[in-house]
């Protein structure tokens, strides 16, 4: 593995991490509208980011990329959402180890639908995961 991919994943692993216990936090004290201010502020950084690094530029328009972005900001809310309400009435140390199956999900439709390789590092890998989530939840 390179230096910037392991440094980019340690920076999602501290993001979301992070992001664990604050939307723990925030939909205990204000509810679901922790989620409302999650998007907004997310509304503010990408177009910094576009800004900054100039990749919104030039744009690219296509009908079926377009049509998969919409579908994909849609699951991505109603995963947030998802999550948010979970959090609600469960332990943010349970809830959020076990939303971090999401990769077995992507592994497994890339492997069908994208005909990438699925390795028996990646079955380790998965069973490694499921190990883990189970322990990580087990009371």
């Amino acid at each position: 593995m390179n230096l910037p991919v392991l440094l980019g994943g340690v920076a999602m692993i501290t993001f979301w991490g992070v992001w664990g216990v604050t939307s723990k936090v925030a939909v205990e004290r204000i509810g679901m509208q922790a989620l409302l201010w999650g998007q907004i502020a997310t509304m503010f950084l990408f177009p910094a980011y576009f800004f900054l690094f100039k990749d919104m530029l030039p744009l690219k328009w296509d009908a079926a990329g377009i049509g998969l972005g919409i579908v994909t900001g849609v699951l991505g809310t109603l995963g947030t959402i998802t999550l948010l309400l979970t959090l609600r009435t469960a332990p943010s140390s349970i809830v959020v180890p076990l939303s971090s199956l999401y990769p077995i999900v992507t592994v497994i439709l890339a492997f069908i639908f994208l005909r990438e390789e699925l390795t028996p590092n990646r079955v380790l890998g998965i069973a490694c995961a499921m190990t883990a989530v189970w322990l990580l939840t087990k009371e």
